[in-house]
């Protein structure tokens, strides 16, 4: 029997999500003889989804196993923008929380699984530190869009490899051998768009091996988007074409489709929530579907941000 190992880090502000990402992990995987041992790492206000989290688990595979481990985030004075909370950084503390474990799959807690991870999980990592998806940041218009950022020259080796470590495999033994956690601690204290995806770029530029984009699907790129990446050689058409078509993981980075019913894809997270007895009611569809995108006085309000912050928001 496979088991794999997976965490999910989260704070107060995104801890309802974790259930539905957890819930759709199992179900995908019912065709699959692989089970998990599933690390839910939060801050102490989001322990309380302990209860919840264990009877989704227990309902879809009895075989799979459930630690929540509630702890002070070491990185939450560490910047924070675009709505996106410090509790993110938690990952940066795997390694160290879970000493027993020596590979583990991370993923962000707004994706939705289609497809069971077991074949990302078996992935050749060739002693690689982490093994992920490459981004929509090596476009050459985003890349020259952040390129006047201060730190951003550190990453000119990383045009066109820079990953999205919303779907990450890591090597936990590799960051302990290799005490990235110094570099770590050491960044965190830096103003960094992409926070502590910044840092697992910029720490870990020549041990990162990748992934088909299918594994990382970016919900808010369409198939125009894909064909830029076909086009700059990022990826081939192939795997451009089973990331539309037949995605294994579903992000959600930019629009959540529990704020934005229309935003792309949004509609396959709300018809699963809808079809699972205990998932449905958690959020409110109503007014999902009400929300099209910022008002006037928030565009402003995001403005004036830009004019005091003095930065590219």
């Amino acid at each position: 029997m496979e088991r794999i190992r997976i965490a999910f880090c989260f704070d107060e502000k995104i801890a309802e999500q974790v259930q539905v990402t957890v819930a759709s992990l199992l179900d995908a995987s019912r065709a699959d003889n692989v089970h998990y041992h599933i690390y839910c790492v939060c801050t102490g206000k989001a322990a309380y989804l302990e209860t919840a989290l264990e009877r989704i688990v227990k309902a879809r595979d009895a075989d799979s196993a459930l630690t929540v481990q509630a702890v002070e985030n070491l990185y939450q004075d560490a910047y924070e923008v675009r709505g996106i909370s410090a509790g993110t950084y938690l990952r940066l503390m795997l390694h160290r929380l879970l000493p027993d474990v020596d590979r583990l799959l991370y993923t962000d807690v707004d994706v939705l699984f289609l497809h069971s991870p077991a074949s990302l999980w078996r992935t050749d990592m060739n002693g690689c530190v982490l093994a992920a998806v490459k981004g929509a940041v090596n476009l050459a218009d985003k890349w020259a869009w952040n390129s006047d950022r201060p730190y951003w020259g550190r990453l000119a080796g990383m045009k066109g490899r820079y990953i999205n470590a919303g779907v990450t495999l890591m090597d936990l033994a590799q960051i302990r051998n290799r005490n990235l956690e110094e570099q770590w601690n050491v960044w965190a204290k830096e103003r960094l768009y992409y926070q502590d995806q910044d840092i697992l770029n910029l720490t870990c530029q020549d041990a990162i091996c990748y992934l088909p984009p299918k594994y990382n699907r970016l919900a808010y790129m369409n198939g125009q988007d894909y064909a830029g990446f076909v086009r700059e050689g990022i990826f081939t058409e192939q795997e451009c074409r089973e990331a539309l078509e037949d995605p294994a993981i579903i992000h959600y980075a930019g629009d959540k489709p529990w704020k934005r019913y229309d935003t792309n894809l949004g509609s396959l997270w709300w018809d699963y929530v809808n079809s699972q007895s205990d998932l449905r009611g958690l959020f409110d569809e109503g007014k999902a579907r009400r929300y099209h995108g910022p008002t006037v006085s928030e565009r402003v309000v995001r403005k004036l941000k830009k004019l005091v912050s003095r930065e590219k928001l």
